[in-house]
């Protein structure tokens, strides 16, 4: 049997987490979560996930500076980086899109975001 793909989930909001988590494996991924952008680099060296799931609002280091961190290493091994927000759309949004980030708007419809990370990890 194939191994589930691990999802990381970086977010600070102990509900995000718990939502994304539940969702995400109940729908069969490995689902690994960190608090913040300096936690999420530091498991990112660990884990090798197939997917990254950030949050933009984060203490410590924020989703941009983790995206901006992280996009390089996981864009070379072709892993999709999803970033939520609840920020309405921002002109620097495009710039991250251009980069390579999947810009996911709180509220999400989880079954919407599932069914786009199953599309990702064909």
């Amino acid at each position: 049997m194939d191994e589930q793909p691990t999802i990381l989930v970086i977010d600070d909001d102990p509900a995000m987490q718990a939502v994304l988590e539940i969702a995400l494996r109940e729908a069969g991924y490995r689902v690994e979560i960190a608090g913040d952008g300096q936690e999420g680099i530091q498991k990112l060296m660990i884990l090798r996930p197939q997917l990254v799931i950030c949050d933009i609002m984060m203490p410590q280091m924020d989703g941009v500076e983790a995206f901006q961190r992280m996009k390089d290493q996981l864009q070379e091994d072709g892993i999709p980086i999803f970033v939520i927000t609840a920020l309405s759309r921002k002109p620097w949004f495009a710039d991250l899109e251009a980069e390579g980030a999947v810009i996911i708007q709180k509220p999400f419809d989880i079954d919407q975001v599932l069914s786009l990370i199953r599309t990702m990890l064909l």
